[in-house]
């Protein structure tokens, strides 16, 4: 999820979308029945592409260059950034990844913009792999404070990614 929703160009390893799990060597194929046994997981990859290249006029902000790192909890081992292009709805995209083995819930992270907000990937999501506990994950609405931010209560998995847009 990182890779992806990065400025810049994003590279992964050939057969990491369905977890090859040999080293390359150019003269070993890659073991292509991995991709059908793991389909969750290319489907994982295949979401983060079609959001990357705002195939769903959803999520033009992960086309720009623009990146402000606005989260970063090390307690609790989280890290939220916003993404635009130009900003606004359809462009400003919030990427939340919790790098801790428990769910976080309730937790309060600014947002660009008030408003609802909404959940347009969950890497926890039962249907990437059986063995996920499922999606704990939603729409949230980002509320004023009296500071002036605009903060929702977000929940999200261990070891997972969410991605948020208008």
């Amino acid at each position: 999820a990182c890779v992806f929703t990065a400025p810049g160009i994003p590279m992964i390893f050939q057969g990491q979308e369905f977890m090859e799990d040999k080293w390359f060597q150019d003269t070993d194929p890659l073991d292509w029945q991995r991709a059908e046994q793991l389909g969750g997981i290319v489907q994982l990859y295949s979401d983060l592409i079609q959001l990357r290249l705002n195939r769903n006029g959803t999520s033009r902000g992960l086309t720009g260059q623009h990146i402000d790192t606005f989260h970063l909890d090390h307690d609790n081992k989280l890290l939220a950034y916003h993404r635009w292009q130009d900003g606004g709805p359809g462009d400003s995209v919030v990427v939340v990844l919790n790098f801790a083995n428990r769910t976080l819930q309730d937790y309060a992270v600014a947002f660009p913009a008030a408003g609802e907000w909404q959940l347009r990937f969950d890497s926890h999501y039962a249907g990437y792999d059986e063995s996920f506990e499922g999606q704990v994950s939603g729409a949230v609405t980002a509320v004023s404070t009296q500071n002036g931010s605009k903060v929702a209560k977000i929940n999200i998995a261990p070891y997972s990614a969410i991605i948020y847009s208008q």
